[in-house]
């Protein structure tokens, strides 16, 4: 599936990604905490220039050097940004999280930083949405509260741009949903276009190169989790990241969202979200510097459990190839895989083709859907599922338009026992308990009606 070039060029970046960070966190901790310590005399974290550490002789700063402080209640957005500000001044460094709670608006990283958040560290997000940047920060952000998703574009830790990036250690991120999914009496919203303000995806990262996120908990956000745009050379390992699914639901929680990206790789991650675990997209890319497809992704030994899709891909009108899920666990999940050409009328939808499956253990609700719904010509082929075992006892579907077949759909060895619905749908299936459903005359040609007008859809 991957050219030799192409392997090559993911492990350089990958592996010169972790050199770097490596690099960085060889200084020890008490290094970083007994440089000069400046102590501005501000509630609000922000620092003053004479008290700063000397930024000529030093590559690793702890953030309440700048006055940060980590009692939960003092806004440190200022301290954290003059740090990671600091450090990049530098050409490049780690800046560093003690433990203790730090309550932050927007977070701006910058090339050659290294975040690195200490066991017992939490950046925690402000419950003031004033906090955060703006919906026109930058050209490539587009939110608006009114309509679609209802959030305000803000961002909690954002990279524009930026090269060789890292944001690492045993420390927590959390997007404090609380303070904006509930109401004053402390009761969930009763839906997301009643929620005043929200800010949007919590960790975004757009237009940049060589990022990695490692051992990090990404918790609570009151939207995406963690989401990467038209970037190249990914590295997401061993984080932990959950939004609200038992207490209360929170609307759009996904987990990572991997949009329009190349050579990314995802592993030895638990994810257990309200919404898509983990998506693979195609969006729009009016906004992008040189859109790129999303392809050559990775994606192993996770762990993923959501009350909606825990691996969706589509959305958008690019194309979506090259990837490969195994070694997963899916359970307490509604829906295993969703491959779906265009959620929104009037899109060509995303092609999506050449991805495999394989050594899945899956407790779900329904293993597959495979379906145009809005879309009225996306190619979806070759797609390989082998190895799936478990179970998923409703009724799995791959519903395709007459105008495009879905071509070279493989089962090898799904060891489920369910049956699934085929219509203008090349399928084959190779040992395993997994079977197709026969349809009657009357009820294929419904179901042709349904898919053909857009009624009676998978959502």
């Amino acid at each position: 599936m991957y050219t030799d070039k192409k392997f090559m060029k993911k492990e350089f970046f990958l592996t010169a990604a972790m050199i770097i960070v490596s690099a960085t966190l060889s200084c020890s901790k008490d290094a970083a905490l007994s440089m000069n310590q400046g102590n501005p005399d501000s509630s609000t974290g922000a620092d003053k220039t004479e008290q700063t550490p000397d930024c000529q002789h030093a590559k690793i700063f702890s953030i309440k050097d700048y006055g940060a402080v980590g009692d939960g209640k003092t806004l440190s957005t200022q301290a954290i940004q003059s740090a990671i500000d600091c450090v990049w001044s530098l050409g490049g460094g780690t800046v560093f999280v003690p433990s203790g709670v730090y309550l932050s608006g927007s977070i701006w990283l910058k090339d050659n930083v290294n975040l690195y958040l200490d066991a017992g560290a939490v950046i925690k997000g402000s419950p003031n949405i004033n906090d955060y940047c703006a919906a026109d920060c930058c050209p490539q952000n587009e939110a608006e509260i009114g309509w679609g998703d209802y959030m305000s574009g803000g961002h909690l830790i954002l990279g524009v741009g930026v090269r060789n990036v890292s944001i690492t250690g045993r420390g927590c991120v959390d997007g404090n949903s609380d303070a904006f999914m509930l109401d004053k009496n402390g009761k969930l919203w009763p839906e997301k276009s009643k929620i005043p303000n929200r800010p949007g995806q919590m960790i975004w990262f757009v237009d940049s190169k060589n990022i990695k996120i490692k051992d990090v908990e990404i918790a609570d956000s009151p939207y995406w989790s963690l989401f990467i745009l038209n970037c190249e050379s990914v590295m997401v390992d061993g984080c932990y990241v959950h939004t609200r699914r038992k207490d209360y639901h929170t609307y759009n929680g996904d987990g990572i969202d991997i949009d329009r990206c190349r050579y990314v790789t995802i592993s030895n991650c638990r994810i257990d979200t309200s919404d898509d675990c983990l998506t693979l997209r195609a969006s729009t890319a009016n906004r992008l510097e040189n859109p790129q497809d999303c392809e050559f992704v990775t994606v192993t030994n996770c762990n993923l459990s959501t009350n909606c899709n825990a691996i969706r891909l589509g959305v958008g009108e690019g194309n979506i190839h090259d990837a490969v899920f195994s070694n997963i666990t899916i359970s307490d999940t509604k829906q295993a895989f969703n491959i779906v050409g265009a959620y929104v009328k009037g899109n060509r939808g995303t092609d999506i083709y050449n991805i495999r499956f394989n050594n899945i253990i899956v407790h779900a609700n329904e293993l597959i859907r495979i379906h145009h719904m809005y879309s009225p010509q996306a190619l979806i082929k070759d797609i390989v599922f082998d190895g799936i075992s478990g179970t998923a006892p409703d009724i799995s579907h791959l519903w395709a338009k007459q105008a495009a077949p879905f071509k070279n759909i493989v089962f090898r060895n799904v060891d489920v026992s369910a049956y699934v619905e085929c219509v203008n749908a090349e399928v084959k299936i190779e040992g395993g308990l997994f079977k197709k459903k026969e349809l009657s005359s009357k009820e294929l040609q419904e179901r042709i009606n349904n898919i053909e007008n857009h009624k009676n859809l998978l959502h």
